[in-house]
């Protein structure tokens, strides 16, 4: 017969694994490549999509700090944006809408400039572009590992390379190491950390959701 230490520490052992075994699906976390190539096809699909941008760091040739708003499939968006110019944040509004780029500073109305001069700052509309935004990254991104899968979020982790993330994020002159949430196969959060220590954080939300913009009055 066990002694009455011997039957609870196996009780706490049974329960230890119990608990281990029911967070991971049985034991195990989805194969990361697999969750990768899922987001992938499924982001393809997106036609709308409410984004946030945050800079950590210095990278080069963007001075977007942080930007955050709405953008569609048409290649159309309307958000604001914090930049850096001459060692200071200046808040500004834009709208993306066929091809002219509205602009609007602290003060004064809005000024309309050619559309292809949001690449200079940083294009947003590149997110959903299927050849070159988030579905490509996700789908070129190597050596994927998955370290986590809890309440509907998997986060797995990659290298992607330097001409990949290029199109989606500017300045990267180096392949990055990047860690990716996913939920219901759609990717929510991507981490992209450089070599020099600077970070760019892009998450989404409010999938297929009516986005129209329109140039401004």
């Amino acid at each position: 017969m066990l002694s009455r230490r011997a039957l609870i520490g196996s009780l706490v052992l049974a329960l230890a694994a119990g608990c281990t075994s029911s967070g991971g699906g049985g034991g195990g976390l989805p194969d990361g490549p697999e969750v990768l190539a899922k987001a992938s096809a499924a982001m393809k699909s997106v036609t709308s999509t409410h984004f946030t941008i945050k800079v950590d760091g210095e990278l080069p040739g963007v001075t977007v700090k942080d930007a955050e708003g709405d953008l569609n499939a048409d290649g159309e968006s309307q958000g604001r944006a914090k930049v850096e110019q001459f060692g200071q944040l200046i808040e500004v509004e834009y709208v993306l809408v066929g091809q002219d780029l509205y602009f609007k500073g602290p003060t004064g109305g809005f000024t309309k400039l050619p559309a292809a001069l949001a690449g200079q700052v940083y294009d947003p509309t590149a997110i959903l572009d299927p050849d070159e935004g988030v579905a490509r990254v996700l789908a070129e991104a190597r050596d994927a590992k998955t370290v986590s899968a809890d309440d509907g979020d998997t986060v797995v982790t990659a290298t992607v390379p330097r001409d990949v993330v290029a199109g989606l994020v500017p300045g990267i002159d180096a392949d990055v190491a990047s860690e990716f949430s996913v939920r219901e196969e759609k990717l929510r959060r991507a981490l992209f950390t450089l070599p020099g220590g600077a970070k760019v954080t892009i998450e989404l939300s409010d999938f297929n959701k009516s986005v129209t913009v329109s140039p401004p009055a």
